[in-house]
């Protein structure tokens, strides 16, 4: 349908129908359109807001007669006839489009807060006035901060009626005038046949669509059903200076904050979190886990499940999640779990959550001694990373989450590969520029760049295949054989991608894909930030190649391991026999040998960082997966129950390697 702005007295619509065949064959099959929105209009739409936020922004900034509460502020927009036709316009509109995030990609703030602003009818008032806030201060180039409005937002939060959705207030509580009141209630009216999204939404940031056809005796019935999220990511400074309002945002509304927290964070930061809330007057109730990698296990998402359902959290409240890769993995995932999905908050505290778990929509946690094997894609609605959290983290942490960044340098940003060059080990032994001086202002500068452009480098990867439907990945480089003798090897993740990193770019090298001198760039790459290109458990092919079957099957039967073609884009290596990997795994072992340190890292196993030591940790579910393993008539005793961990995932990689190979024939 065409755009249209103007109130709609009769609204029904009818989405039922039978479109006309393109062929002279009558056709009866009858085809469901489940939403009727209108066209972006790039001119139209982007004058509509211009318009509007110069009208807010003269009743937002003026004080006096008429406007002496919140209520009487809100009104006035609401009656405001250029802000009103914005509002109307923006509901009927598909936000999360490609035409539209074209229309405002200029200025993504901008963007992001009329998505916001499309639920305008089902938005408490507080919320509705910070996105008019921020809209307007973004529009009007004022900045982020949102200072010119704050005693706008201020005034409304402070309104009794600040938490009541708006279109009830349109409808009683605000005393609208009463053609004005009659526009909004039809508009509403309009938007519940065409985008009830945008009136009854379960959450703000998702929308589904599809298409059903169906035979005329419905024996037959094909359809396409989709899925779409919207997402923001912020690399801030000081986010929990209680001056910053990026958090006070999301939680103020709501006046409350539930907070899933690594218990090291709470140990550093937890008074730092208590000061934020308690100084904007938010409530804050924190739940407590440890995220060492031996705490990613099902039994603690279960506890978060728990602790949530007693918290009283309801589907639409954002959950706040504040640490490291475990806990985004494990937060996100009970978030994903909880009402089937609860919309969350990632406040990433470490390399790895900042630039890859936290950001990631693959929520997950180990079972059975096996890495992810349960998880949910679900990703947070807002990433923030702040490198001040860096200050605290052992050195060893900070090593082994540059890994991930190495990674997104290697197959997707070539310039990202130069940055890290550039800065080399630095980045450890000064901590991303958080060692309390600021006598190296371009230093910071370039850390900065480094967390946005790996970060950049991994949504682009990872959000186009946000269920993993293809397995042309470049973020999985450094993650086609590692994970099957990471667990048993007690090695930090960093360490284990590291290695298979160096080995999957000497594969590169063989299939003439990356010269010489670009692999021994990246191998010195990952050699001089002390990371591992080897360890002593890769001389144990089988069970290296017992994780390649199990990596083909979690594929879909394509073994696809990413490598780099040419430094900063990616290729995929489909075949690797166990023949060719006895030869080249030899071959790579010779290679690191000429490293330093023989091409062993520093601090490579969880126990050296302080960290509880997962291949121990794991070995408590080997009993368990004995059992699973064995047959009903043979029962269950000491002798086919014990064994170290390596020996059990050993014999259980080994059971997959040879119905793998019975399969190939």
């Amino acid at each position: 349908m065409p755009p249209n702005t103007s109130i709609i007295n009769d609204a029904m619509i009818e989405l039922d129908h039978t479109f006309e065949p393109k062929s002279k064959i009558e056709s009866n099959t009858r085809s469901i359109a489940y939403y009727g929105l209108d066209e972006v209009d790039p001119v139209k739409h982007a004058q509509f807001v211009d318009a509007a936020v110069e009208a807010a922004h003269e009743i937002m900034t003026l004080m006096g007669p008429g406007l002496f509460n919140g209520d009487a502020a809100v009104k006035a927009l609401l009656e405001n006839s250029h802000v009103k036709k914005m509002l109307f316009a923006v509901s009927r509109l598909p936000v999360f489009s490609d035409e539209m995030a074209l229309t405002f990609k200029d200025d993504l703030i901008v963007l992001g807060m009329l998505k916001q602003i499309k639920y305008f009818h089902a938005l408490p008032m507080s919320s509705f006035a910070i996105a008019l806030a921020r809209l307007s201060e973004a529009r009007l180039g004022g900045g982020t901060t949102g200072k010119p409005y704050n005693a706008f937002v201020d005034i409304v939060i402070a309104s009794p009626n600040s938490k009541k959705r708006l279109d009830g207030l349109c409808e009683k509580g605000l005393n609208l005038n009463e053609k004005i009141r009659a526009e909004y209630k039809n508009n509403a009216v309009h938007l519940e046949q065409v985008d009830p999204h945008a009136v009854y939404p379960t959450s703000i940031f998702r929308q589904c669509n599809g298409n059903t056809c169906a035979t005329p005796d419905a024996s037959i019935i094909e359809a396409v059903m989709s899925t779409s999220i919207t997402t923001t990511i912020r690399i801030e400074h000081g986010v929990l200076n209680p001056e910053n309002r990026l958090l006070y945002h999301v939680y103020k509304p709501l006046g409350r904050a539930v907070a899933i927290v690594d218990s090291k964070v709470e140990k550093y930061f937890g008074a730092d979190l208590d000061h934020y809330f308690r100084t904007n007057g938010i409530d804050l109730q924190k739940l407590i886990y440890g995220g060492d990698e031996a705490d990613k296990d099902i039994d603690n998402v279960e506890k978060i499940l728990v602790d949530l359902k007693s918290s009283g959290v309801a589907r639409n409240e954002p959950v706040l999640v504040v640490g490291g890769g475990v806990i985004a993995d494990i937060g996100g995932f009970a978030c994903a779990l909880y009402h089937r999905n609860t919309p969350y908050v990632m406040l990433c505290t470490s390399i790895v959550s900042g630039i890859d778990a936290g950001p990631s929509p693959r929520t997950c946690c180990d079972g059975f001694g096996y890495k992810n094997l349960y998880g949910s894609y679900h990703p947070p609605v807002l990433t923030i990373t702040d490198r001040q959290f860096f200050r605290t983290l052992h050195p060893g942490w900070l090593r082994h989450g540059i890994a991930e960044i190495i990674k997104m340098a290697c197959v997707k940003d070539y310039s990202l590969f130069l940055l890290l060059e550039d800065v080399g080990i630095k980045l450890v032994t000064d901590k991303f520029a958080c060692m309390g001086d600021d006598t190296d202002p371009e230093f910071a500068r370039k850390c900065d760049l480094i967390i946005g452009k790996a970060m950049e480098g991994y949504v682009r990867s990872e959000y186009g295949n946000l269920w993993e439907t293809h397995q042309c990945r470049p973020h999985a480089f450094g993650h086609t054989w590692s994970p099957g003798y990471e667990l048993p090897a007690g090695m930090l993740h960093g360490h284990a991608v590291g290695t298979c990193m160096g080995y999957s770019t000497y594969l590169s090298y063989l299939e003439g894909w990356v010269s010489k001198d670009e692999m021994d760039r990246t191998l010195w790459l990952i050699s001089n930030m002390e990371l591992s290109l080897w360890h002593p458990i890769m001389d144990d092919i089988d069970l290296i190649y017992g994780s390649q079957v199990k990596i083909v099957d979690k594929r879909g039967g394509s073994l696809c391991a990413p490598v780099p073609k040419t430094l900063g884009q990616c290729g995929y290596i489909q075949h690797l026999s166990k023949e060719r990997l006895t030869q080249t795994m030899a071959e790579y072992k010779v290679i690191c040998g000429t490293f330093p340190r023989g091409g062993l890292g520093v601090e490579v196993h969880c126990h050296e960082v302080g960290l509880q030591d997962p291949s121990i940790v794991a070995k408590k579910h080997v009993k368990v997966a004995d059992y699973l393993d064995t047959p009903v008539s043979q029962p269950l005793n000491e002798t086919n129950a014990e064994g170290s961990y390596n020996e059990w995932i050993e014999k259980t990689q080994s059971k997959r390697a040879d119905a793998h190979n019975e399969r190939l024939g």
